[in-house]
């Protein structure tokens, strides 16, 4: 790899890709893929600009219009037989940092969501006392409190077939790329549209509520301000969550071109999490991802089944599974009820292929390192079906 060092006094040549003679460069090196900073320290005619690099200053003669104070993002295309700089997209920049910023969030908080909804009942109550001076009609608050429980697998939901499509929606995630516009913010005039009768639409409009009541401050009575404020931390938390998980998506996609998601579950008085991995293995004809053919992989930690792991496959209407346990009693209960998983998928047009069940050790980690490794980079902690 070309490592070049630059002398100040030639001028350089900018555009949309910043041409640089070899010998104006700085006195640091330079390397074919660096990302740097240019800071605009002068104008010094209609397209000449006086420049700062790496602790010096370098001239450029500009075809782009450059203001003084303007920081540039560039990166290094080529060293020979010129050194060539290109300016990184400042949108791109943008949307980069806001899906970092999401994936930090949830690398930080993974169980945000599930932790969330375990307070829905006491913010809930606050909506239901009356006394909120809120821009809302009472249909609208026992909307947003019913699509809190939509987004729950439980005894409720779990009779809806269709219920992970509907999670999906009600939750205000969206499939491919429209995670990215609305993460990036790039999609404004859609937003409205598109975010409409879901849990991210109404707490948006929660929140706005809340900012214009807590206007009246002062003629507010101090438990009706505590109220506010704390239903608007709440808000506030769940739309980062939402977020991190479009976030996620948005690198699990480019990853994987897949589906990552994290589905409460109710267990008794407690809510677990679901870790679901969906990989669709078609595409139509115009090269649109198809979910009828597709890879899943599902990561419980469940309170009387302990760590389980389920990796299926989805063609043409056949199944094949594998699931793996820690414990021998475990096993012996999925055995010994894998002919009525068999009959039900029966029952609703799916053909079984195959249900195994293995005994494996340290599921706990492995569940742990895959979720992030899948995320983050690739992995096969998972074997399918060995």
């Amino acid at each position: 790899m070309a490592v070049v060092p630059v002398n100040p006094n030639i001028p350089v040549k900018i555009s949309s890709i910043l041409e640089i003679p070899r010998t104006n460069l700085p006195s640091s090196n330079l390397l074919p893929g660096e990302t740097l900073t240019l800071s605009v320290i002068e104008k010094l005619s209609t397209h000449q600009y006086l420049l700062a690099l790496k602790d010096t200053s370098i001239t450029a003669e500009s075809e782009l219009p450059l203001n003084v104070g303007e920081k540039l993002q560039v990166k290094v295309q080529s060293v020979q037989p010129q050194v060539i700089f290109s300016v990184v997209d400042a949108q791109q920049q943008s949307t980069d940092a806001k899906v970092n910023e999401g994936l930090l969030q949830w690398r930080l908080h993974p169980d945000s969501l599930t932790q969330l909804l375990s307070k829905v009942v006491e913010y809930s109550a606050y909506l239901k006392s009356g006394d909120l001076p809120l821009a809302m009609s009472a249909k609208e608050m026992d909307g947003l409190m019913e699509l809190f429980s939509h987004i729950i697998f439980s005894s409720k939901t779990k009779t809806n077939p269709l219920f992970v499509k509907d999670f999906v929606a009600r939750l205000g995630l969206f499939l491919e790329s429209d995670l990215g516009r609305l993460v990036s913010g790039a999609a404004k005039d859609e937003g409205a549209t598109m975010l409409t009768d879901n849990l991210k639409a109404s707490l948006l409009k929660l929140s706005a509520a809340i900012t214009e009541a807590l206007k009246e401050g002062p003629k507010l009575d101090a438990q009706v301000v505590a109220k506010l404020v704390n239903l608007s931390v709440f808000a506030s938390e769940t739309l980062r969550t939402i977020e991190a998980r479009q976030a996620v998506n948005v690198i699990y996609q480019q990853n994987e071109s897949g589906l990552y998601l994290q589905i409460p579950l109710a267990m008794g008085a407690a809510l677990r999490q679901a870790d679901i991995f969906i990989t669709p293995d078609d595409k139509n004809a115009s090269g649109a991802k198809k979910y009828s053919s597709c890879s899943m992989v599902i990561l419980l930690d469940l309170d009387y089944l302990g760590e389980i792991s389920i990796a299926a496959s989805l063609k043409e209407g056949r199944i094949r599974c594998v699931i793996k346990c820690e414990s021998d009693e475990v096993k012996e209960l999925v055995d010994a009820s894998a002919q009525k998983l068999k009959e039900a998928l029966g029952g609703i047009g799916y053909g079984v292929e195959q249900i195994d069940c293995l005994k494996v050790a340290e599921l706990g980690r492995k569940r742990a390192e895959y979720v992030e490794q899948q995320i983050l980079g690739s992995t096969d902690l998972v074997n399918h079906f060995a």
